[in-house]
């Protein structure tokens, strides 16, 4: 199961990888033209206080001629702006053309009046009112807007019959007047190259196009909105040279001039966000098609409304697709996570309880271990001990052989002096024979036995000793083989013999002055007192 779940994140996360565009340096230009939109208000204002400027112009103006060029002036703001506004002002310069009665500004404002006809697709229409136009009497700089607008009408209605036999010969007539524009332009300047790549596009010469279009581009003084319809012709061509990222590009930048200008008729946006639907980037698409619409919306014309209705559903359905496909693997990789994190809480708490387990037992054992450490050491210490007290008893039975024996030789002497004596009768030799001070000097002899022995056994004892006392009230003994009085009690303690009296049996002294020994030792030491025998314990 839960490799089922983790083949599924991992399609989850493909799919995403796989649906997000790859625009490459295109990808710097739609965050400029992102950054431009976030702006268009600021464009718009500026629009705005430019149209107040000339409103105010045009109700303080009395005179006829200046107020036709104030309506004209006015329709050119909103020509591409608002469709309304810009036919009313169109027929309002109509009416004060013929009012002024000069031939050249009523075609003028005829020319306006065919403009937002073919922007709103009264293609009829306009025709009429371009047929109604004598072009043999028409001065040189008027001959180039008839020509240039009975070219996009022809364009036009080719775009609107789509299918031949009417397209082409539509199409014919549209590059015949674009012929003839070109022919009246002088050559090489900014409009030259914009008419002649506008006339190659329709030969589909579209490298040719190109770089007319770029030409006319470095010229300085072309004014954005011109730039942008060159810029968006230039994406054109290079849809047809199968080359979208430039085309993507080049639609970007022209919608970044349209909104600069504040351009609410058909603009770049609209066909940019088809090519970015293509590449699965549905958001950013929708985002600029809705802004589209309302630019639409704004201008308010039905043929702009129309075209861009076509696009719209399919966008918004393709977007609701991904929305809905996001959100299916969205809860396929919100179970996959609770599936994840059930197990992982799981796993938690199972490895809690073991680890638990090992901590107790981790603990018990070392419990044992401190315990079998503490029988150990008691061990070591008893064998220490063991291994101490054979020593001393080895040393002791030796000695104690030894002056065993010597005592049974020094008796069989003085039995057998005693025994000479008696039958002698050599009574008064007898009395001198068994004096005390003789006793006194065996006792002697015995002590210093002994301390021998004990000092082999422990030769560091009168130093260690010494070391419990301040350096007034150490005592050192008459030689390095003896021990003084007080010595001789604590090494009996230190051979185990802790009873007072067989200290005082052994050392011919009584029990009380054993114990004032002890205790004046005791207070004497800079030892604490019940700590002084246990020092000398561990001597």
């Amino acid at each position: 199961m839960v490799d089922h779940y983790i083949k599924i994140l991992l399609t989850v996360l493909l799919t995403t990888l796989l649906s997000v565009p790859i625009y490459g340096q295109t990808e710097d230009r739609l965050v400029q033209l992102d950054a431009s939109l976030n702006l268009r208000s600021a464009f718009e204002k500026q629009k705005e206080l430019r149209i107040t400027h000339v409103r105010k112009q045009l109700a303080n103006t009395k005179d006829d001629r200046s107020r036709y060029q104030l309506l004209h002036n006015m329709f050119d703001e909103y020509k591409s702006y608002c469709y309304d506004s810009a036919v009313a002002y169109a027929l309002k310069s109509r009416v004060m053309a013929e009012r002024i009665g000069e031939p050249e500004l009523i075609v003028k404002s005829k020319f306006s009046t065919a403009f937002c006809l073919i922007s709103a697709g009264l293609l009829s229409e306009a025709r009429s009112l371009m047929d109604s136009i004598p072009v043999s009497e028409l001065a040189q700089d008027l001959r180039s807007e008839y020509f240039e607008r009975n070219s996009q009408l022809w364009r036009s209605m080719a775009d609107y019959a789509h299918d031949n036999p009417f397209y082409d010969k539509y199409i014919a007539k549209a590059n015949a007047y674009q012929d003839s524009l070109i022919a009246i332009t002088p050559k090489n300047t900014a409009m030259w190259y914009k008419y002649s790549g506008s006339l190659q596009m329709r030969n589909h010469e579209y490298e040719k196009a190109l770089k007319s279009f770029k030409a006319m581009l470095e010229f300085p003084d072309v004014p954005d909105h011109e730039r942008a319809m060159a810029t968006a012709e230039m994406a054109w061509a290079y849809i047809f040279l199968d080359n979208e990222d430039n085309a993507i590009d080049c639609f970007a930048q022209s919608a970044i001039y349209d909104n600069e200008t504040s351009t609410r008729e058909i603009t770049a946006l609209y066909h940019l966000s088809r090519l970015i639907y293509k590449r699965g980037d549905y958001e950013r698409a929708s985002r600029y098609v809705h802004q589209a619409l309302n630019d639409v919306q704004f201008y308010n014309s039905r043929l702009r409304k129309v075209e861009i209705g076509d696009i719209l559903p399919i966008i918004e359905e393709d977007r609701y697709k991904a929305v809905r496909s996001q959100r299916n693997w969205f809860m396929a990789a919100s179970i996959l996570f609770i599936g994840l994190l059930v197990a992982i809480l799981y796993a938690y708490v199972a490895i809690r309880k073991k680890n638990r387990k090992l901590d107790e037992a981790r603990e018990m054992i070392a419990g044992q271990l401190k315990l079998l450490k503490e029988v150990n050491e008691r061990l070591t210490q008893v064998n220490s001990q063991l291994t101490e007290a054979d020593k001393i008893k080895t040393a002791y039975i030796g000695r104690s052989f030894y002056t065993n024996a010597e005592f049974i030789s020094k008796l069989e002497k003085a039995y057998r002096a005693i025994d000479r004596k008696i039958t002698t009768r050599q009574y008064e030799d007898l009395r001198h024979t068994l004096k005390e001070s003789a006793l006194n000097a065996e006792r002697e002899n015995m002590y210093a036995a002994f301390d021998q022995t004990f000092l082999k056994l422990f030769p560091s004892f009168v130093e260690r000793y010494n070391a419990l006392f301040a350096p007034d009230d150490r005592k050192m003994p008459p030689d390095n083989e003896s021990l003084t009085n007080e010595m001789r009690i604590f090494a009996l303690i230190r051979l185990g013999i802790t009873d007072s009296e067989r200290i005082a049996n052994f050392l011919n002294y009584s029990v009380h002055t054993v114990n004032t020994y002890k205790t004046r030792i005791k207070n004497r030491s800079t030892a604490e007192n019940d700590q002084f025998e246990h020092l000398i314990m561990e001597i």
